[in-house]
């Protein structure tokens, strides 16, 4: 590896880390991928053969791998904070998939640490790096849709055959599973970064498709924004649909639609007569998400590579990880919330 380089090692070398890897290759330039690691050997000789690196079963030879700078964690949950940990601790670079950790309490202390250790440090929360996203975000700097009075998400899936399987940790709350978890943390974190923290949140949940399985399967969670603007916050993994998102945005002087199988994807509404809507250019049409051209595999591509610009450049990634942070606190009030059947206020 020249001198010049970063080397980066994979722990947990599942789905996502292909995508990682991906990002990794293109930027040859700057980082050299030198190590994965997995408990599953399969998945070890998979990534050895394919990236030609080193790879480890334990986790801690990885992190004292003299030739790892950079340690991208992409683990089940509830192995995040230990795992975090061990990386800040040892003083090394750290990017880390979300959702930061299963509770709130975790991630404060993750994204405290890695403050104290000086290290360069990014939740991989791919949200931020949607281009239909920060096309919204522009829309609404320039304020063209006024005051946002009412926010609505909608995350859809088809985990049928992960939640199927036998042992799969996504199935079990104590290991950090939970439709809301995975999957409500990126529009808890959407609404943060646009639109400002939460005020108040009913969350409700059920289980429409018979799996045997302790976990939700659809839910929604809505509220008041601190902004005074109602939200709702919808999601399911049993849809017959392809993957995708939507984003309604309702204005005091028009209204703002994102949804990643139209096209175009983000459409502007200047009003209520205003049955043309205008379409925002710059945001590709990729509905395959999960491909290279979709919007989630690019969005993930470019989030990896902002990280290691921003490390390579000296500056802060675009991501302010702290917002991914409150994500786990609305997170948290959502569960209490349908655990309880109240409302949850004071966030």
């Amino acid at each position: 590896m020249a001198a010049s380089k970063l080397g980066v090692g994979i722990a947990g070398l599942g789905l996502i880390s292909k995508t990682h890897a991906a990002a990794y290759q293109r930027m040859s330039d700057v980082v050299d991928l030198v190590a994965g690691c997995d408990v599953d050997p399969k998945a070890a000789a998979a990534f050895a053969d394919e990236h030609g690196a080193k790879t480890y079963s334990d986790l801690n030879d990885l992190i004292n791998d003299p030739a790892v700078d950079v340690v991208d964690l992409i683990l089940p949950h509830h192995l995040h904070y230990d795992a975090a940990m061990a990386v800040l601790d040892a003083g090394k670079h750290l990017i880390l998939e979300k959702p930061v950790a299963p509770t709130y309490e975790q991630s404060v202390a993750i994204h405290r640490r890695a403050v104290e250790a000086g290290v360069h440090f990014m939740v991989a929360e791919n949200t931020r790096y949607i281009a239909a996203y920060q096309a919204v975000e522009r829309l609404l700097k320039e304020g063209a849709i006024g005051e946002v009075i009412h926010a609505r998400t909608y995350l859809r899936s088809n985990e049928k055959a992960h939640l199927s399987l036998p042992g799969y940790w996504r199935t079990r709350y104590e290991l950090g599973g939970g439709l809301v978890m995975d999957t409500g943390a990126h529009s808890f974190y959407l609404l943060k970064w646009l639109l400002g923290e939460v005020d108040e949140l009913t969350g409700i949940s059920k289980k429409v498709f018979p799996l045997d399985n302790e976990i939700e399967d659809t839910a929604e969670v809505y509220g008041r924004l601190k902004s005074g603007a109602h939200f709702s916050c919808g999601f399911t993994s049993v849809s017959e649909v392809p993957h995708s998102e939507r984003l309604e945005l309702f204005g005091t002087e028009g209204g703002i639609l994102v949804d990643q199988m139209a096209d175009p994807v983000v459409k502007l509404f200047r009003g209520q007569h205003d049955f043309q809507g205008e379409a925002v250019e710059g945001v590709p049409f990729g509905p395959d998400a999960w491909h290279p051209g979709g919007w989630h595999y690019e969005s993930v591509l470019t989030e990896v590579t902002d990280y290691v610009r921003s490390l390579v450049e000296g500056r802060p990634p675009l991501i302010d990880s702290g917002d991914t942070v409150y994500a786990m606190r609305v997170v948290e009030a959502a569960y209490e919330s349908i655990k309880s059947g109240r409302p949850v206020t004071g966030l």
